[in-house]
């Protein structure tokens, strides 16, 4: 499947996490690779030249903004500072509208935190769209799940696993394979318990199930 990469600021990426889960980095291939702004420092710890650059350019260092836009094989979008939308969410609606329905936001989660949780409703955006969405630094990977089920890997970077309610309420919450194990339970806003879990050891996944609910998927591991 076509995939869209988006690059976003970052100040703590494992770019060696992010390269062996995402197995296309830095090679190219049938997928895009956009900066989102100073994503563009970003993509360039990467070594890979972005297929479109988009954002108003208000935070991305201009050296290397310079250094690319005078490629022909580059698409550089510039939007006016005061607009609507965050330089991510510009990203989201491009690839969107290019029927990219596999989108991977890698970076924008640490640093101001009103920058990260917009970042992280960008996935509701994209599931509402028909999309799926993720948005990682190789430390944190974060999806959404809208009533439905799925299931988590066992994966030796990201222990923990949580989730928690962006709804008023996630109902018929039901978790098996893991070491906290819930049956049709209801899980609140404001006293998320479904926090800190760990695939049970002798399960290869975990099964998550939300029968009524919005939920981010945080699968997460320690900073070392």
């Amino acid at each position: 499947m076509k995939s869209v990469y988006i690059f976003c600021k970052s100040f703590t990426l494992n770019q060696d996490k992010i390269k062996s889960e995402f197995t296309e980095l830095p090679k190219k291939s049938e997928s895009i690779y956009i900066a989102a702004d100073s994503g563009l420092e970003t993509i360039k710890k990467f070594d890979i030249v972005p297929d479109i650059i988009i954002g108003d350019f208000d935070s991305v260092n201009p050296a290397i903004l310079s250094f690319y836009k005078n490629r022909d094989d580059i698409e550089i979008i510039k939007h006016p500072a005061q607009k609507n939308d965050t330089d991510s969410m510009l990203a989201v609606k491009y690839a969107l509208g290019r029927g990219y329905k596999n989108i991977v936001i890698i970076g924008g989660i640490d640093g101001r935190i009103d920058h990260t949780l917009a970042n992280l409703f960008c996935l509701k955006y994209i599931r509402n769209r028909n999309g799926n969405g993720c948005i990682t630094n190789g430390y944190n990977k974060i999806s959404y799940i809208s009533n439905s089920r799925t299931r988590i890997y066992k994966n030796k970077d990201y222990k923990y696993v949580s989730i928690i309610p962006i709804s008023p309420e996630i109902r018929g919450v039901t978790l098996s394979g893991f070491f906290y194990t819930l049956k049709n339970a209801d899980v609140s806003l404001e006293e998320p318990y479904t926090v800190c879990n760990e695939i049970a050891e002798d399960c290869e996944y975990g099964e998550i199930e939300i029968l009524e609910g919005d939920a981010l998927i945080c699968e997460c591991g320690d900073f070392s």
